[in-house]
């Protein structure tokens, strides 16, 4: 059974000639799979990586003097 998109009906769909095709179902599913390992992989270089970014310059003497001055 199937959905007729044009008038939102019930059909047989054998009998409409719709038939899928397991080659399409196939690779949907493969390609989907080699989706998701890639975005894990991704991810774990990313997590791999130490937090962080450059560190900030060491400031000397005291934080607020010239703010004062």
């Amino acid at each position: 059974m199937g959905v007729d998109i044009d008038t939102g009906d019930m059909i047989d769909a054998v009998e409409a000639e719709i038939l899928d095709s397991y080659l399409v179902k196939h690779w949907a599913v493969r390609l989907a799979t080699n989706a998701a390992v890639t975005v894990l992989r991704v991810d774990q270089i990313i997590m791999a990586k130490p937090a962080g970014g450059p560190k900030a310059p060491k400031q000397s003497g005291d934080w607020d003097k010239d703010a004062d001055e």
